[in-house]
């Protein structure tokens, strides 16, 4: 199998995909923005003890950054030393997300000044080519697949089954549901024949999808009903045969008798919605000024012209002038003359335009 890891650097933001024969299969997101504010998977911490929770059998650990971490003691119990104010030694093992503080693995007990961070993560690029061992990083621009693209599909609620029909996709607060509808599909023979193709073709790309929106926890799939038990079976495998590749941990479920598909995968940090959208399902407003730099910095790159203007609406405009995140340093090192920024009042207050003069 080929595997490569296209990395994209931009202003505010470090963009990643993970590329399996030719097809982006996992999506990965960096922001200025929370640089050294929160706790990354594999990352080592002095941390401290806040409290002992015997009822959970685990503990709650202050890292010094980000939600305080949660530190299972497993079937040995409460280690020796274990109360509160200790110092531990704990490894990241699942990074934050929702409100979910990161869960961790403990190294030892240990003296010394607490909380801090003893191992930081390398860069986005270098995890991913350490995560997979056998994929090679190159720049997204050598790549003739589309980031932007890539992450609109990955945020869109509906897809496009390969040969026909379309998948819905619904994130909800206990599960992930998705639906599998024919719309329009034809196939050669009758109706069984029919579901089972759409069928077979929607769990390889369901599991796809799951994988680029870093979706977690419990996955129930409504697929198009089979009556026969041999292509629910077949179904069923080629979901599990869909997952092989994955990182994160899948169990699957055998089909029900009303088709319905469960699996749970392990969840090893926030989803790309969770990154990307607030809880009305929006872009959020970083989200989209970081989409106008982009389009900026790229219609200077294919402009001869040495001027571009950003006018941007009431909400875009104002995290933009803010500058945060140093976004202006940053522009004036790598680009040059900064783009002209202007507020538009008559646009709404997320949206932007870009024009090259």
């Amino acid at each position: 199998m080929n595997r490569t890891i296209l990395i994209e650097e931009n202003i505010g933001e470090t963009r990643a995909a993970v590329v399996e024969n030719g097809r982006i299969v996992e999506l990965h997101l960096e922001r200025w923005s929370e640089q050294s504010g929160r706790a990354i998977e594999g990352e080592v911490y002095r941390g401290r003890v806040r409290k002992v929770e015997m009822a959970l059998n685990a503990a709650f650990v202050d890292l010094g950054v980000g939600e305080e971490g949660f530190l299972p003691f497993g079937k040995s119990g409460r280690p020796k030393g274990m109360h509160e104010g200790a110092a531990v030694k704990v490894r990241i093992a699942r990074e934050a997300y929702d409100e979910k503080g990161p869960n961790l693995a403990l190294i030892a007990l240990e003296e010394g000044a607490a909380p801090e961070c003893l191992e930081p993560a390398p860069i986005l690029a270098q995890r991913l080519v350490r995560a997979f061992g056998d994929a090679e990083a190159v720049w997204a621009d050598e790549s003739e697949l589309d980031l932007d693209e890539a992450f609109d599909e990955a945020l869109c609620p509906s897809v496009a089954i390969p040969g026909g029909g379309s998948l819905y996709i619904e994130q909800t607060r206990a599960l992930v549901a998705i639906d599998v509808d024919a719309d329009g599909r034809k196939a050669q023979g009758n109706a069984a024949k029919l579901s089972q193709q759409l069928n077979m073709s929607a769990a390889k790309e369901a599991a796809r999808q799951v994988r680029l929106r870093g979706l977690g926890g419990l996955v129930a799939i409504d697929f198009v009903h089979m009556r026969a038990q041999p292509d629910r079976k077949a179904t069923e495998q080629a979901l599990r045969q869909a997952f092989r590749r994955d990182r994160a941990k899948v169990d699957v479920a055998p089909l029900s008798q009303f088709c319905i598909g469960e699996l749970a995968r392990q969840r090893r940090g926030r989803s790309l919605a969770e990154l990307m959208m607030d809880k009305q399902g929006e872009p959020t407003i970083e989200t989209e000024a970081l989409r106008a730099l982009r389009e900026a910095a790229s219609a200077l790159s294919h402009s001869r012209r040495a001027s571009v203007t950003l006018k941007a609406g009431e909400a875009v405009f104002a995290w933009l002038e803010a500058d945060h995140i140093g976004w202006c340093e940053a522009w004036s090192e790598r680009l040059g003359p900064l783009p002209t920024l202007q507020r538009d009042d008559a646009a709404a207050p997320r949206a932007f335009s870009v024009r090259a003069d």
